[in-house]
């Protein structure tokens, strides 16, 4: 069995892979991962993954091979029919092993075709892929392809109701649309919605009160403001900031999940500006929305990825302290922040 899971959600293509290998290599089964291989498509060869492929489950009948990055690592690669991706009759240059041997496209797409039933392999692109391109359309010949994309307005705000009801709790339909045009990124709604079911509990309502105590939503754009100043290295603004937040009514427990969103955030736009990624495709290739990509942009040029990771590892460590009771919440925050600013 072969199945192709592409798309620019992140979260959605995530759960999508979860649920194949719960279905087929469940955790539970007490075997250790043994019949659940992971292989990094830019670097596998057609050999490689014919070997995987064909091996044995170890007491088990079916065994799942994951490969990531596989397709959009020949997205310039000739289709069948001798056009690139954009439809024109030159070779692109590819990625990877790909660029040295061009026949490596035909040998993944031999591959392909041969999975055995006692296989599941599963092909997984976190990001849009050329449809015309020779696996893609190779995956669709010989398994299926199942597209992820996130959705918008009413599809959103429905989203947002089943995940509610998943986790065992009403949501009013103001607060589904507040959430909804706070937020676009479902791996941020969907921390957001697990937050608040537990603090309503089980059978539980979130409505808009809920959500001014404790979402984020309602607090983002101060804690981004908070975040400005720090990237500025302008301490004083900074805390002011913070302070206005506490003086608000703000919980600093309430404020650590916000700036761990944004700090994360910037990290994957840190990440793309130093892999030259053009703005035009950050969302596409982050999965963020644009929005959040240019409001994030200018923040990001002011941080290095070294800043950003031990910030976002501070943080980890402060949220840890809270909960544990080792750190007060507020004094830890206060020197949170004078390390983001140096």
């Amino acid at each position: 069995m072969l199945v192709a899971l592409i798309g620019p959600d992140r979260f959605l293509v995530g759960q999508a892979l979860h649920h194949y290998i719960e279905k087929f290599a469940p955790e539970d089964a007490g075997l250790g991962g043994l019949n659940l291989t992971r292989l990094d498509g830019a670097r596998i060869t057609p050999d490689e993954l014919a070997r995987m492929v064909q091996a044995m489950g170890f007491l088990a009948d079916t065994r799942v091979v994951v490969v990531e990055g596989l397709l959009s690592r020949f997205a310039g690669s000739k289709s069948s029919d001798g056009d690139d991706e954009k439809g024109e009759k030159a070779d692109a240059p590819v990625k990877g092993r790909g660029k040295a041997d061009p026949g490596l496209t035909e040998g993944f797409a031999q591959v392909f075709g041969l999975v055995p039933d006692s296989t599941v392999l599963i092909l997984v692109e976190r990001g849009a892929v050329a449809k015309n391109s020779a696996l893609s359309k190779a995956a669709s010949r010989y398994g299926k392809v199942e597209e992820y994309t996130p959705p918008k307005g009413v599809a959103l705000e429905r989203w947002i109701a089943d995940r509610a009801k998943g986790l065992k709790v009403r949501i009013t339909p103001g607060a589904q649309a507040m959430l909804a045009s706070g937020l676009s990124d479902l791996q941020a709604l969907d921390n957001e919605l697990e937050k608040l079911s537990l603090y309503v509990g089980t059978g539980g309502t979130v409505d808009e009160t809920v959500l001014r105590a404790m979402s984020y939503v309602s607090k983002a754009d101060d804690v981004f403001e908070m975040t400005s100043a720090a990237a500025r290295r302008d301490t004083k603004g900074a805390l002011t900031q913070l302070q206005r937040l506490v003086d608000g009514g703000t919980a600093p427990e309430g404020i650590l999940p916000v700036l761990a969103w944004q700090v994360r955030t910037l990290i994957q736009v840190r990440d793309m500006l130093d892999q030259r990624v053009s703005e035009g495709r950050m969302a596409e290739k982050s999965g963020l929305s644009d929005f959040v990509v240019r409001k994030s942009i200018g923040q990001a040029r002011q941080f290095t990825m070294a800043k950003l990771l031990n910030i976002h590892h501070l943080l980890l460590e402060l949220d840890r302290g809270v909960k544990t009771g080792r750190a007060d919440a507020e004094m830890s925050l206060d020197a949170l922040v004078v390390e983001m600013c140096r």
